[in-house]
């Protein structure tokens, strides 16, 4: 049995698993303020991976569950959208 690669059949695809990102490109990602993102990657508010044994942990993202956390947020019923409230309030105004 041999193991080199046999040219009729074609190697699998491998895919690579999802590069953990630091907290930059993060924030940049979600338009946000790095200070804000690290507060809420410490209170378990968006998806975040510690890194490091100190108290002052530096936090890792995936940009795939930020994305699935921010269409969540986007699709939330606590408010409506900005141009939905402005119709209504000047409605209200006449």
């Amino acid at each position: 049995m041999s193991t080199q690669p046999n040219p009729h059949r074609p190697n699998p695809v491998t895919h690579s698993p999802e590069p953990y990102v630091d907290v930059k490109r993060a924030a940049a990602y979600l338009s946000v303020a790095i200070k804000t993102l690290n507060e809420w990657a410490r209170l378990g508010k968006v998806p975040a991976y510690p890194w490091g044994d100190g108290s002052r942990k530096t936090w890792r993202f995936k940009l795939s569950e930020l994305d699935v956390w921010m269409q969540g947020r986007i699709h939330s019923v606590r408010r409506p959208p900005l141009s939905e409230g402005s119709v209504r309030s000047e409605k209200e105004a006449h």
